[in-house]
């Protein structure tokens, strides 16, 4: 009879520690949108409300049109769409069915999500989890960090899978081993996110900051910097240095305004051999606009003196005189018409 009191005493204990056991908690909501229930490790089915606690080995079930986001106690995140389904265990959940997005900052203990043939190990990182019940396909989409993804079959084999890639495990193919990563687009990344009613603000900015030097100011908006009609702007190539005041020489654009007439600059000239004189031209007088404008007349060529030999002409007209153009017989005809 006491060996029976014994026994009793310790299966009621037994019962206590496994209750108490069953009901630690392990998560905890943060934000409830549409219809999401919670089924306890007792059975029991209830609305989910903001700031509840789940317990572990609870399971959360999401309508068609709902969302919920939970947060667990080893700093990780989960979202869950409508028609989703997640189970949660300590340090671990399993997608029954539907699609997460999970955002970990935990570095403390190694995490896990598991699926029907998937099991992803992950510490920081986000990633995005999609199980098809219909065709028993799990597919990890990594937005940061990395992860190791493999058969819940077979743990050994795994495939890290880092940011901006994706991997499925599929029965049909490759005997269900995870399939080797594929790049993604951005706009496919964009369209998984947006399945999720609520984005962080993080994830909105999708551009890489770009580093910049520390010295150069920021630039101003490009409807500040646009250049007017006449003006041009100046960009300085070389950098200045830190310690120089952004209102002294720092100044990173430097506008000149052009001048109604260009100022001519005197540039000297050098002329070897000759010697230069600089003349000016003579002002032409100003006359009326009725009176014709003549010009100058035009001074005749005078003919050069020659200087005559009087030996040589006397010489000349004796010779001229001895031989006459004509003969006789012409002169005389010529002197008789000019008797006429």
């Amino acid at each position: 009879m006491k060996t029976s009191r014994i026994k009793l005493s310790s299966s009621i204990l037994l019962l206590i520690i496994s209750a108490a056991a069953a009901a630690k908690p392990v998560a905890q909501v943060v934000e409830v949108s549409g219809n999401v229930f919670t089924t306890g490790a007792d059975g029991k089915t209830s609305q989910l409300k903001s700031g509840q606690q789940i317990e572990e080995r609870s399971d959360i079930m999401v309508e068609e049109g709902g969302s919920v986001t939970v947060n667990d106690y080893y700093n990780a995140t989960y979202h869950l769409t409508g028609g989703s389904h997640l189970k949660f265990f300590n340090r671990s959940v399993q997608l029954k069915r539907g699609k997460t997005w999970i955002q970990s900052v935990n570095t403390r203990v190694p995490l896990a999500l598991t699926t029907a043939n998937g099991h992803v190990d992950f510490w920081k990182g986000e990633f995005i989890t999609t199980f098809d019940l219909a065709s028993s396909r799990s597919q990890v989409l990594v937005v940061n960090g990395e992860v190791e993804v493999s058969n819940v079959l077979n743990r050994g084999l795994k495939t890290t899978v880092s940011a901006g890639s994706f991997t499925m495990v599929d029965p049909e193919v490759e005997s269900g081993t995870p399939r080797a990563p594929t790049r993604v687009g951005l706009q496919s990344l964009n369209a998984a996110l947006g399945e999720f009613k609520k984005l962080p603000q993080k994830m909105l900015n999708t551009e890489a900051p770009s580093r910049s030097i520390a010295s150069v100011e920021a630039l101003p908006p490009a409807t500040e910097m646009s250049a007017k009609k006449g003006e041009i702007i100046f960009i300085q190539s070389h950098r200045m240095p830190a310690s120089v005041k952004p209102g002294d020489a720092h100044s990173y654009f430097k506008k000149v305004t052009r001048s109604a007439k260009p100022s001519k600059t005197p540039v000297p000239i050098k002329i070897y051999g000759v010697a230069w004189k600089e003349t000016q031209p003579a002002a032409a007088p100003r006359v009326p606009a009725s009176v014709p404008v003549m010009s100058p007349p035009t001074p005749k060529a005078s003919t050069p003196s020659l200087e005559t030999d009087t030996e040589f002409g006397d010489s000349l007209k004796k010779q001229e005189g001895e031989q006459p153009k004509y003969s006789k017989e012409l002169k005389s005809l010529i002197d008789e018409l000019k008797s006429y």
